[in-house]
């Protein structure tokens, strides 16, 4: 290597390391915040107490580079670690909806088949618990004759036999584990039943965001058996719910079954000339629509029966009915 290539080298270096250090100066950076006192401190490095109140990044230059918000607190990071395991349970529970949803629109195809698969599931129970009631009936009656047999031994002042002392208990036992069966069952009556309830509303719940689509269509809106209104005020909308009720009761075969804030529901049809009768409110960012539908039996002459002129009447024939007891 020359003499001159290696002064070459050794001024470059040079050069790279004045570099360096001028594009340190030039990125030094300061820290701003105010102390307790509302002083504005400046500071050349970080401390605890400017990372405690949050501060500002400056340049040599005096402007805003961040600005840093206050360190959290440990009360404030707990409840940052509620808040993220509350959002990962909604989320958990979000993603079971979804399944239940599609398991819902899988199984059933209507609300009444959710209903007449409810009704089977209850005939199972309430046949349990008849066999249970007898059963319990009979011992009762033993326990009376065996009492009676003891009785007549105390008159005759004579000591009641171990025999009869031992069934008197045995007979006591069975009467006792039937009371706790029937407890057992009619507890799994009611969650059935529950269970059932449940599914029913949400199922009427994803069927009225159908209809709703569905009716959209101009040609949909000539089904005899469905019908959709619309309201859009609080007042209003609950003074139609209240009135649907009504409607339900008048014009249904049968008894109401559900009723809440977003579902009325009849029970199902079980002959061909009955009909049955839901609600369904779906609020809006807007508006609120309320949905009614006309069931009928699922048979030829029930779906028949559904397509009629009774079933227009009485799915159409709620708007007239909302008129005339709101404007009377």
């Amino acid at each position: 290597m020359t003499l001159s290539l290696l002064k070459k080298l050794v001024w470059m270096t040079a050069l790279v390391v004045s570099l360096t250090a001028w594009v340190d100066v030039a990125a030094k950076s300061y820290y701003r915040f105010k102390n307790d006192e509302g002083q504005i401190i400046l500071l050349d490095q970080l401390t605890p107490e400017a990372i405690a109140k949050g501060y500002d990044v400056i340049n040599d230059q005096g402007q805003l580079v961040q600005r840093v918000p206050p360190a959290k607190t440990l009360g404030e990071l707990e409840e940052d670690k509620q808040r993220q395991l509350e959002e990962k349970r909604k989320e958990r529970e979000r993603q079971r909806q979804l399944r239940r949803d599609a398991e819902l629109l899988r199984l059933f195809a209507t609300a009444e088949d959710i209903q007449r698969a409810r009704d089977a599931a209850l005939l199972g129970v309430e046949q349990r618990l008849e066999i249970n009631n007898n059963e319990q009936a009979l011992l009762k009656n033993q326990l009376e004759d065996l009492q009676r047999r003891a009785a007549n031994f105390e008159r005759m002042s004579q000591d009641i036999p171990k025999k009869l002392r031992e069934d008197i208990l045995e007979v006591q036992k069975q009467i006792t584990d039937r009371e706790r069966n029937k407890t057992i069952i009619e507890g799994e009556r009611q969650q059935i039943t529950d269970e059932y309830e449940k599914d029913l509303i949400r199922f009427k719940e994803l069927q009225a965001q159908r209809m709703v689509l569905k009716y959209k269509n101009e040609q949909n809106q000539k089904d005899a058996n469905l019908f959709v209104m619309t309201c859009d005020s609080q007042k209003r909308c609950t003074d139609i719910w209240r009135l649907a009720q009504v409607y339900a009761q008048r014009n249904a075969s049968g008894r109401l079954e559900i009723v809440t804030d977003t579902i009325i529901l009849t029970s199902a049809p079980k002959q061909d000339s009955e009909v049955g009768i839901s609600f369904s409110r779906l609020p809006g960012k807007t508006e609120t629509q309320i949905i009614l539908e006309v069931t009928c039996n699922n048979t030829d002459a029930g779906k028949s029966l559904c397509q009629s002129v009774e079933a227009r009447k009485i799915a159409h024939g709620f708007d007239d009915f909302v008129a005339e007891q709101l404007e009377s």
